[in-house]
């Protein structure tokens, strides 16, 4: 018997993501409950971080939906669905060439279309290449929609009045238009889709009445049992697997949340784990899973200690020295002491190209998990944003004092980021001392908008400060015809040609001649600090007479001290307005021509 032939079919992995709100954990949920109420205590276990669902329950349901859906000749042993919240878990799924999870469910609220969250995780979906459904959920939020309980779409959809089924078919428009703008080339509901391969599917469903719900699974299944069972395929050899979660549990201590994508695991296994230093070796004291129907998330749930388990599967792991585990690292366990060394090798570098590359002057970036870690590195830099120092774990002392010694480098990257993590005491009061921001969020775009939008204020009110202590480029033209003195003080009238005009900066002419510094700017009486482009005004300079010291239609220039010039260039071009860049170039030329030809350089 070949290798392949002894490789037998393993329950796919499903991962669930999309905006906050739009239903993820409902689905779940009503899924769940149906099975649950059809066959109370039979059949469905719930591990750590993930819901399992036997073919057997799942046909019962779909029975109920639509008979032709009980059917369906469905060769899957059923399947398993991530439900760790959001798409922060799907960025801890993570092996070796690509994504743990075999396929997603991308869920959009169809009255609200698509939102910043959606397109992040279509952005994982796509660097992990992984397939994906959209579940255009809460149908029944639409105006008119009469919902029937657990029915098949199209067969709900049907029975809807025409304005109804219109507008419904109107907002998958929007989500389809969406996702064409976004380079998708081919997006539709799935009854209106001949090819999988090449089109993305779009069931309409709601976690309330679970319209469409059946129609969603049959989907799922038919898309796995027909494109992906080549990768369901796995041996009964040692698990591999990723950590979802290491904490402590009431009663176990110190404890490893682990998601198996293959092979299985058994009391007593010799295992290798991604460490924060290095791999760590320990030994498997128990295997976990929850009881039947217990709530995963319920503190008081109870669990039963089992002997194996094989993919796919969520459980709990219990062994010693497992304090420096990494979330989001690979998990191997070791069947001959022979492989030992390789194994340790391969997880080393797998870790290893998780690494981030750091800068002298950067942030600090703090995050729950490995696979986060890599995901927020990748927004920072697209951003242009950066890093300093990337590690996993709580923001602690350190990091403050780190980000303290990047202050003087770089001020505005003078700050912890932290993702889905706690903020130590010591931290907090260090920060104080420091003054050094910290921001945490666990939504990676909120983090960084708000980062950036702090970056971007102080930079500007730095802008801000620094330029209002230079003088700025000015070019204003005489009127001949508003002579209202001609000495003791020069009073006349200008065009304000090209920047901003203030009181108290000295002037020059187009030939280079200095005549004093501007004394007072008027219109209609009111004394003005400045004068804008397009302003017209009367100006005042003592020390001058016209017609003796400059003429009655004379183009001037603000004078600018050869310092301020070279900072304008160096530090604030970007800065100035089109106009005021103008009469800057005009002005150097000026000053070369009467001067030096390197002046201002």
């Amino acid at each position: 018997m070949t290798e392949q032939e002894k490789k037998i079919i393993r329950a796919p992995i499903a991962c669930i993501l999309g905006h906050i709100d739009h239903g993820k954990t409902s689905l779940l949920d009503y899924i769940r409950g149906t099975i649950v109420q059809k066959r109370e205590a039979a059949g469905i276990t719930q591990h750590i971080g993930a819901s399992y669902f036997p073919t057997e329950n799942i046909k019962d349901f779909l029975a109920k939906s639509k008979k032709e859906f009980a059917e369906k000749d469905i060769k899957l042993p059923g399947i398993l669905v991530v439900d760790t919240p959001g798409h922060a878990a799907f960025m801890n799924l993570r092996k070796r060439g690509g994504a743990v999870a075999d396929i997603a469910i991308l869920v959009i609220d169809i009255t609200s279309g698509t939102q910043s969250i959606t397109w992040e995780a279509v952005k994982i979906l796509r660097e992990k290449k992984t397939p994906f459904i959209i579940s255009a959920n809460k149908i029944d939020r639409i105006s008119g929609w009469k919902s029937i309980k657990d029915a098949d779409f199209l067969d709900s959809y049907n029975k809807q009045k025409p304005h109804v089924r219109d507008f419904l078919d109107e907002k998958i428009l929007q989500i389809i238009g969406s996702f064409l703008e976004e380079g998708f080339k081919g997006i539709d509901r799935y009854d209106k889709i001949k090819d999988f391969t090449k089109k993305i599917a779009i069931i309409p469903t709601s976690a309330k009445s679970g319209e469409g719900i059946s129609t969603l699974l049959m989907v799922l299944m038919g898309l796995v049992q027909q494109y992906l069972t080549q990768n369901l395929k796995f041996s009964e050899g040692p698990a591999k697997g990723v950590v979802l979660e290491v904490k402590k549990e009431k009663g176990y201590g110190k404890t490893i949340d682990l998601l198996i994508y293959d092979g299985i695991i058994r009391k007593g296994d010799n295992f290798i784990v991604g460490g924060l230093e290095k791999p760590i070796k320990s030994k498997v004291r128990a295997l976990l899973v929850p009881k039947p129907l217990d709530e995963i998330r319920d503190p008081r749930q109870k669990f039963d200690n089992i002997d194996l388990i094989s993919a796919a599967a969520g459980l709990k792991v219990l062994a010693p020295n497992i304090e420096d585990v990494v979330a989001g690292s690979p998990f191997r366990v070791i069947a001959d002491p022979s492989e030992e060394e390789s194994v340790f090798s391969e997880i080393e570098a797998e870790v290893e190209s998780i690494k981030i590359k750091t800068d002298k002057a950067g942030i600090v970036l703090k995050t729950d998990t490995l696979g986060s870690l890599e995901a927020l590195e990748n927004h920072l830099t697209k951003n242009g944003i950066s890093i300093s120092i990337a590690d996993v774990g709580p923001i602690k002392k350190e990091d403050i004092m780190n980000a303290n010694i990047v202050n003087e480098f770089d001020p505005y990257s003078a700050v912890v980021l932290g993702f889905n993590v706690p903020i130590l005491p010591e931290a907090k009061e260090q920060a104080y001392i420091d003054n050094i921001r910290i921001f945490t969020n666990n939504v990676i775009y909120r983090l960084l908008e708000d980062y950036i939008e702090y970056a971007e204020t102080r930079r500007a009110e730095d802008t801000a400060k620094e330029l209002g202590e230079l003088i700025l480029p000015a070019k204003i033209k005489m009127f001949p015809e508003y002579i209202f003195r001609n000495s003791n003080p020069a009073v006349f009238g200008v065009s304000v040609e090209a920047g901003t005009l203030k009181s108290k900066v000295p002037l020059i002419t187009d030939k280079g001649k200095l005549i004093g510094r501007v004394h007072q700017i008027q219109d209609k009486g009111q004394s003005l600090d400045k004068a804008d482009k397009d302003s017209e005004v009367a100006i005042s300079i003592r020390g001058i007479e016209i017609g003796r010291d400059i003429g009655k239609d004379e183009t001037l220039f603000v004078n600018l001290p050869e310092s301020h010039v070279r900072q304008l260039m160096a530090k604030f071009l970007n800065e100035l307005t089109s106009d005021q860049k103008e009469a800057l170039r005009e002005y150097i030329q000026l000053k070369r021509e009467k001067e030096h030809p390197w002046w201002g350089m």
